[in-house]
């Protein structure tokens, strides 16, 4: 079993989003995770966590999107031990619970869900919806759920 780092995980994530038969699906995965990954880092400086490992699965939480939606946090673990990786316990906390309806263990996890979130309020992802021909009534409850939990991760951090 291979350890899957952080330049394997980037190298990982580019090539499934590339993969994507929908290219402003793959550039908004390949923008997100990015956006998730700087995010996840400096929550993680600021909680004293361990960055690398927030990082390394911010660019890979995504990847079993290329599988299916429903289910896409086991089909992204399930991708990286088909690739042969070893994922360590807190690296599957991390990609199975970012999601809304998650419940992570570590504070990495509890990072990468809130980074997750925050990323909506990136201004390259916002744009990247925006710039389509028609904004989708997917795409309004995907960016009102999403800012909705970063209004209430923020709301939390003000309380902290």
């Amino acid at each position: 079993m291979k350890k899957l780092t952080l330049e394997l995980a980037k190298q990982i994530a580019r090539d499934c989003f590339q993969s994507y038969r929908d290219r402003i699906e793959g550039d908004f995965a390949r923008i997100h995770s990015a956006s998730v990954a700087e995010i996840a880092v400096t929550l993680a400086k600021k909680a004293n966590c361990d960055q690398e490992l927030v990082e390394t699965a911010a660019w890979v939480h995504d990847i079993g999107y290329l599988v299916e939606k429903d289910n896409h946090a086991e089909h992204s673990v399930k991708l990286l031990e088909q690739k042969g990786f070893e994922l360590s316990s807190e690296m599957r906390d991390c990609i199975l619970n970012h999601g809304t309806g998650g419940k992570p263990e570590s504070q990495e996890a509890k990072i990468l869900q809130m980074a997750d979130k925050l990323s909506i309020l990136n201004i390259p992802t916002l744009k990247l919806i925006l710039e389509q021909e028609k904004v989708l009534p997917e795409d309004v409850a995907f960016i009102k759920k999403m800012t909705d939990g970063a209004v209430g991760y923020l709301d939390n951090l003000r309380r902290e």
